[in-house]
């Protein structure tokens, strides 16, 4: 519910919008099948002290690959023979993620082309990532207050803004729309570049982002813009 992806094509379609002409549905479906679909990589190992990720390389867990294996097997079906390319995160658990859901028969003949991106990286938290909040309130005293205050602009030391992340991302799409300039983009990222990303095309301010939902293994449809 959360993610609100299409499972079954237009009998999915339908049961969304079930008021909506069938005409209609299928002139729906058509605009969905032209834009980008974003999916965060599977779930990671357990981190019950809440250490900053980061763009640490951090590889999926277990519950993550098999959170993969089950969208795999959902969603992807739908968007064989639509898929112009995959463009993924270049960290391990983005390429883990792309791999396993172009595993599938339906790519079997024909499978799309996969670029690895830096662009597409985590948040870079400098010298934060790896702590707890209480490490970091101890190293860098009153820091983690003053991101509260303005968290678009915020830049940790040796780390980067999310004003920055949210650049280098649409740099980074842009570029690649350009050189697949029709069909579906799959781009495979982290939770902090696709709520970038959804802000940008809701028009949210960047302060707003963490209030978007971003579920491991989560798609989320955009037309371009």
């Amino acid at each position: 519910k959360q993610c609100g992806y299409l499972g079954d094509n237009e009998k999915k379609l339908s049961s969304l919008a079930p008021n909506l002409p069938a005409v209609l549905q299928k002139k729906c479906w058509r605009f969905l099948m032209n834009g980008m679909w974003f999916v965060r990589h599977g779930a990671l190992p357990p981190n019950p002290d809440r250490r900053i990720v980061g763009n640490r390389d951090i590889p999926l867990s277990p519950a993550g690959r098999e959170q993969i294996r089950i969208l795999a097997r959902d969603f992807m079906p739908i968007l064989a023979g639509r898929l112009a390319a995959v463009v993924s995160s270049d960290l391990g658990r983005c390429r883990e993620t792309a791999s396993i859901l172009l595993t599938g028969n339906e790519w079997a003949a024909s499978p799309p082309p996969v670029h690895f991106e830096p662009g597409l990286r985590e948040l870079d938290m400098g010298q934060w990532q790896g702590l707890t909040k209480a490490e970091i309130d101890a190293r860098f005293p009153g820091q983690y207050d003053v991101r509260g205050r303005d968290f678009a602009h915020f830049q940790p030391e040796g780390g980067e803004s999310f004003a920055q992340l949210q650049s280098r991302a649409l740099e980074a799409l842009r570029r690649w729309r350009r050189h697949y300039p029709t069909g579906i983009l799959l781009v495979v990222a982290h939770a902090g570049v696709i709520r970038s990303l959804l802000a940008h095309y809701m028009a949210l301010p960047l302060d707003d982002a963490l209030r978007i939902p971003q579920e491991y293994a989560c798609p989320a449809f955009v037309p371009e813009w």
